[in-house]
């Protein structure tokens, strides 16, 4: 049996809760703010002028994903440098076959693991690292892996093609997990902005 008191709360044997005609401008103000991509009566929201917080969001959706498309992409230099020049007289041995035929397979090992497991740490450590720390340090290992990439470009790898071929999938396993970490962290950030800002962010990385 419900029981109402003074202030128009029910109070039940399970449950307590407070007739619908009460008024509660705060949470009212707070749910409305949420809801409407605009403040509520009483809120004070800083103006997006010429839309820059908009414009950083879609860069970051961008950049999110980038180094892992020119993984992905890159199939005639994958299948260049993964050649044996070595042993074109005598021909591929089975190892080296497999390695060119199969190298879609092993990048996408390479980052799928590391992107589960770093999306868990993420969700570990959200609450003791602040997010400008995962967010900068994302984008340096992302940017010293790239870096590498771009020297290997200039050297020729045919005498160590094997050896080229573990650097790779060691750098495509970094590349994915501070991606993952990156993206996470981005995400996490746009409750704190308005929708259209998440909107952005999501354009970006499609």
């Amino acid at each position: 049996m419900a029981v109402a008191s003074e202030d128009n709360v029910y109070h039940s044997s399970n449950a307590t809760y407070r007739a619908l005609g009460s008024p509660h401008k705060a949470d009212q103000e707070a749910l409305l703010g949420k809801l409407l991509d605009y403040p509520a009566p009483g809120l004070q929201r800083p103006e997006d002028r010429f839309n820059g917080a908009y414009i950083i969001f879609f860069s970051l959706g961008i950049g999110g994903l980038l180094p892992w498309n020119f993984f992905v992409t890159a199939k005639e230099y994958w299948a260049f440098k993964l050649r044996n020049c070595s042993s074109l007289a005598s021909g591929m041995d089975s190892e080296d076959t497999d390695i060119l035929n199969y190298f879609e397979s092993y990048l996408a090992v390479a980052s799928t693991v590391p992107s589960l497991l770093c999306l868990a740490a993420n969700f570990l450590l959200v609450n003791r690292v602040q997010v400008h720390v995962r967010v900068l340090a994302s984008l340096s290992v992302s940017l010293a892996i790239f870096v590498v990439m771009i020297v290997l470009v200039k050297v020729d790898t045919s005498s160590w093609t094997r050896g080229f071929f573990t650097v790779t999938i060691v750098c495509m396993a970094i590349v994915s997990g501070s991606s993952t970490i990156f993206n996470s962290s981005v995400y996490g950030l746009t409750g704190s902005f308005p929708m259209r800002n998440a909107q952005a962010l999501i354009s970006g990385t499609t």
